[in-house]
């Protein structure tokens, strides 16, 4: 495994070999694929969490198997890896594909959709279970005679599919930067075109200065016309002069210059129209450096996600404006340590070991992290206040439960391996 790359939310590219050879792994609804591809998508230039995840534990590792299960419907890869046997499986199922990462036993480490997974009944920490068959007809009995045998025959066949969606989508993407476009361009012509109509004639107003000049001495501060020309009864006669002779001078430079660039914007709408290929889109700006997270993320055995702050006025942003009020606020008492918050929805019950993984995270990230035992004091976020004055992570709690916790190595190893926030 030469490098692993997450390109979108479900699409993943995988380079394999001292060659480099591209392996597409899509897990989009109703196209969901593996396959070598001579199309790579591109890559972004700051990966996703879980590609980065999946990057550090697989690259790297060798290739020892490559395989489908069940028609093209699972696909597999192993790896032998630096921390042991490793499995990449692709659940290339119609409605609901996943991507997951097993070890050596089945047990599931890291995958792409929690909701789907937990649906089927594997979480992370569960051993995995294959879907059962299905009880419709299989996908290559519906392909033509001379595919339906060859081996990854539906996937090829939906790779095909795929490839001509996005052709479609592309084109449809440039039929409408080219309407966006012709839009702009009629904006800028009638603007250009309002400028120029705008003009006064040179000739006219050099005229009426002129008049101004032979008959001089009639004028006065304060007026505001003389003989049917306008004039600005703040200046000075002699000001009004000039003004009438800079106005001619800016008239007449500007007059060629926007006629040109009236005839420009014609051009560009003429070639708008007869060009055959759609517009390329303006380049993409320069991603924004990464934001800063106030938290770690971890993911609990029944699949919850935990949420440790990073310190006190991480603590603060945590607790005070990320969590919800029905969320469980956990923190190890009388000790300096994390604000640890388990998402949960309304009205949810807190399953018991996620309250011990929970606790388990709020001992390990306080200083407390090496006793054997400790205090741990929980309650629902809304029962979480901050003192006015208070220092940076300090709050104050109302109807807490306080239990003892025995540290678990084992437990907070797992824990630690679901790692997805920012360090």
């Amino acid at each position: 495994m030469d490098n692993l790359y997450q390109c979108d939310p479900r699409r993943f590219l995988l380079r394999l070999g001292p060659d480099k050879i591209p392996l597409l792994v899509d897990a989009h609804p109703g196209r969901a694929r593996m396959l070598v591809t001579d199309a790579p998508p591109a890559v972004p230039q700051t990966p996703p969490v879980l590609g980065a995840i999946l990057r550090r534990a697989l690259r790297g590792g060798r290739v020892v198997r490559i395989d489908l299960l069940g028609k093209d419907r699972i696909f597999v890869l192993d790896l032998e890896t630096a921390e042991g046997p490793r499995r990449l499986l692709l659940e290339a199922l119609p409605r609901h594909p996943n991507l997951l990462l097993l070890d050596g036993e089945g047990v599931v480490l890291r995958l792409l959709d929690g909701e789907a997974a937990k649906h089927r009944g594997t979480p992370i920490g569960s051993v995995y279970q294959a879907p059962p068959a299905p009880k419709f007809v299989e996908e290559a009995s519906l392909l033509p005679a001379d595919l339906s045998r060859e081996p990854f025959a539906a996937c090829c066949a939906l790779d095909r599919l795929a490839r001509e969606e996005e052709a479609t989508a592309e084109e449809g993407r440039g039929e409408g930067l080219r309407a966006k476009e012709e839009k702009r361009l009629r904006r800028v012509r009638e603007a250009v075109a309002e400028d120029l109509k705008g003009l006064v004639d040179p000739e006219t107003v050099r005229a009426q200065g002129r008049l101004l000049l032979e008959r001089y001495g009639e004028l006065r501060i304060g007026m505001e016309r003389f003989e049917g020309i306008a004039l600005d009864a703040r200046l000075s006669p002699q000001e009004n002069v000039d003004r009438l002779f800079k106005l001619a001078q800016k008239s007449e430079r500007a007059k060629p210059i926007l006629e040109e660039r009236l005839a420009e914007v014609d051009r560009a709408m003429e070639g708008l129209a007869e060009a055959d290929l759609p517009l390329q889109p303006p380049p993409a700006r320069k991603p924004a450096p990464p934001t800063r997270m106030a938290y770690r993320e971890f993911t609990s055995k029944d699949g919850l996600a935990i949420l440790v702050g990073k310190g006190g006025a991480d603590n603060d942003e945590l607790t005070l404006r990320i969590a919800r009020a029905g969320d469980l606020f956990l923190h190890v008492r009388g000790t300096p340590g994390a604000h640890v918050i388990v998402r949960l929805d309304k009205g949810q019950e807190l399953p018991q070991e996620t309250l011990l993984d929970a606790a388990s995270l709020a001992l390990h990230y306080s200083k407390s992290k090496l006793a054997k035992t400790a205090d741990v004091t929980y309650t629902y976020r809304r029962n979480v206040s901050k003192p006015r004055g208070g220092k940076p992570g300090l709050v104050q709690v109302r109807q807490e439960k306080v239990f003892r916790l025995r540290r678990d190595p084992e437990r907070l190893a797992r824990l630690l391996a679901t790692a997805g926030g920012a360090e």
